[in-house]
């Protein structure tokens, strides 16, 4: 009897110590507890019920009278704060009433209002102090901060964020199993009055949010972007299970696939032996931490390589089988950055994009997570919508048409009334009606226009210009286009090559090492065949040629980080830097061209 007992106790501690050498080995693979098992399947499950997005299709269907009482709402609110005593609110009692009495406003109307919210000022623009200060780099591309409210907060986080996974989960089925987010290490300082200035500000009800993703590296304010990204991507390439890849912009997981291709082999000698690369700058205490969290795993490390041997065409879905969306902004600056990771690294791959935001508030959804054009529906309850027709005379009393007034096929500037205090706001976006959902428009961002190039008034946006640009290049044999900035010449001072004004274009290629002068120039012939008043003022000389530049692609990562540090703008919560308006940054990118 005592034979057999300790027969089953031996048995038993093999059984054991297997299981937990199988769990040390497995570790680098991610393998969760039960306790983290069981929140995310309580998180997929309130998913599962879809109720934002009843929320939304029974307000789009009455979207004209939720705008009305959205409106309304806003002046009883805010009739008894400063601005709305000046302002007179009591005195706008319907939708006519407030759009004869108040007049269209800017960055600059609420420049002074702002400064002194910062100082610890309540009840100025909206009742009470805002929760947080969002640093920006502007509807003008003039660095500010925008104040957020905490309702503001709680509206983007339901009717955005959960929308988004709500919509993520109904279509893409087993997408949120293994989800991983790349970003930017975020920094915070105090304004003058003690409030927050930072990244958009969490909701508190969006703290469950966490069980999404596995236990991440730890992070110390010293590591750089580079270093900080290269982390979370050797911890994402030890799990073979992910099944989702997030960033808040596709720019950013273009860099993350550039570092992959760029040090695939230490991210794999890193598997293979629970270590990290020592040319990483850690502190010596976060090193400590992160190599406690890896476990030497050869099996995987010899998987990887064989998948980054056969080339990085595709690599996403070779290296995470189970993957099957990308989820980041891919419009507007980020299209050309959203294109080739679908061309690419994703090939196969959905890449969506669930939410038009700004600082400023919401201003649609993507119900339509499979399509390769990301398109969104205006949401009626995040704020009041007007609009301005691209084209429109300007004037102080500009007309503008309201959500029920819009035309399929037409473009108009945004103009929003929202929940922390600007009252009819040019955003300074424009966008294209592409259809109506219920009584809702969908609407595909064009561009904004901070970003339109003008050195005699000839006024060519962000949009039509990267379309330009991008028939240009398609006409230079072997040539692919990878990044680009541009800026006018007039920024640049004595840098600029040129008296005339002009454009000065900074271009990424690949599969091509220089550009002759002829095809350089092709650039500027294109531009001259599109757009008829720059060929005018071309032909008269009073614009000069375009100068076109060759750089390294990774001058574009070191020229968002400086644009990140001159706005104070977190990194990874950046568009592009399209069309550059601070000498800083253009001679950034004049100083590192090679051609």
């Amino acid at each position: 009897m005592i034979y057999f007992l300790v027969l089953f106790l031996t048995l038993v501690l093999v059984a054991c110590g297997s299981l937990l050498l199988l769990t040390r080995r497995r570790k680098g693979r991610s393998v969760e507890g039960w306790g983290a098992r069981l929140r995310r399947w309580r998180l997929l499950r309130l998913l599962s019920q879809q109720k934002q997005f009843q929320i939304l299709e029974t307000e789009t269907k009455n979207a004209w009278d939720i705008q009305e009482n959205f409106l309304q709402e806003i002046l009883r609110q805010f009739h008894d704060t400063e601005y709305g005593r000046k302002h007179h609110f009591k005195d706008m009692t319907d939708v006519s009433s407030f759009r004869k009495l108040h007049p269209l406003t800017n960055s600059s109307h609420y420049k002074d209002h702002i400064e002194r919210i910062s100082k610890g000022e309540e009840n100025i623009l909206a009742p009470g102090k805002p929760i947080a200060l969002v640093a920006t780099a502007g509807t003008s591309g003039i660095p500010t901060t925008v104040p957020v409210t905490a309702n503001s907060a709680i509206q983007r986080f339901l009717q955005g964020t959960a929308l988004g996974l709500e919509l993520i989960y109904y279509h893409l089925p087993g997408a949120l199993e293994k989800v991983v987010k790349f970003s930017c290490a975020t920094t915070f300082r105090l304004s003058e009055g003690g409030s927050p200035v930072g990244p958009y500000p969490p909701a508190p009800s969006s703290k469950f949010l966490k069980h999404l993703y596995p236990p991440a590296p730890p992070v110390h304010a010293t590591v750089s972007h580079n270093d900080l990204l290269y982390t979370q991507l050797l911890f994402a390439l030890r799990d073979p299970d992910v099944s989702a890849l997030e960033a808040n912009f596709s720019w950013l997981l273009g860099n993350v696939f550039s570092l992959l291709e760029t040090h695939w082999e230490s991210l794999i000698l890193d598997i293979q032996l629970g270590l990290l690369c020592p040319d990483l700058q850690l502190p010596g205490d976060t090193r400590r931490q992160i190599e406690e969290m890896l476990v030497p795993d050869s099996q995987r490390a010899a998987e990887l390589q064989l998948q980054f041997e056969r080339g990085f065409r595709g690599i996403a879905k070779r290296v995470w089988p189970k993957l099957q969306v990308i989820i980041a902004v891919g419009a507007g600056a980020s299209e050309l950055d959203a294109k080739i990771l679908k061309d690419v690294t994703c090939q196969g791959i959905p890449l969506y994009s669930p939410m038009y935001c700004a600082a400023e508030g919401l201003i649609g959804v993507n119900l339509w997570p499979k399509n390769p054009a990301p398109r969104y529906v205006l949401c009626p309850r995040s704020v009041f919508f007007e609009f301005i027709p691209v084209g429109a005379k300007e004037d102080e009393k500009q007309e503008t048409f309201l959500l029920k007034d819009v035309i399929e096929g037409e473009a108009y500037e945004l103009v929003i009334t929202n929940n922390d205090g600007f009252i009819r706001y040019r955003l300074g976006d424009v966008v294209r009606v592409t259809g109506f959902h219920n009584q809702c428009p969908i609407v595909e961002f064009l561009y904004r226009k901070s970003q339109t190039l003008s050195v005699r008034g000839e006024c060519i946006s962000e949009d039509d210009f990267y379309r330009t640009l991008c028939y240009t290049v398609s006409q230079w044999p072997g040539a692919n286009l990878l990044n680009y900035c541009c800026a006018e010449n007039g920024i640049l001072g004595v840098l600029s090559g040129g008296s005339d004004p002009h454009y000065e274009v900074f271009l990424a290629l690949k599969g091509v090492r220089d550009l002759s002068e002829e095809q350089r120039y092709k650039l500027d012939q294109a531009l001259q065949e599109h757009f008829p008043v720059y060929k005018s003022f071309r032909f008269k000389g009073s614009i000069g040629p375009v100068r076109v530049h060759l750089v390294h692609p990774q001058s574009f990562f070191s020229l968002q980080c400086l644009a990140s540090s001159i706005s104070g703008a977190p990194l990874d919560c950046m568009q592009p830097s399209r069309t550059l308006r601070y000498r800083e940054l253009a001679e950034s990118i004049r100083k590192q061209v090679f051609s």
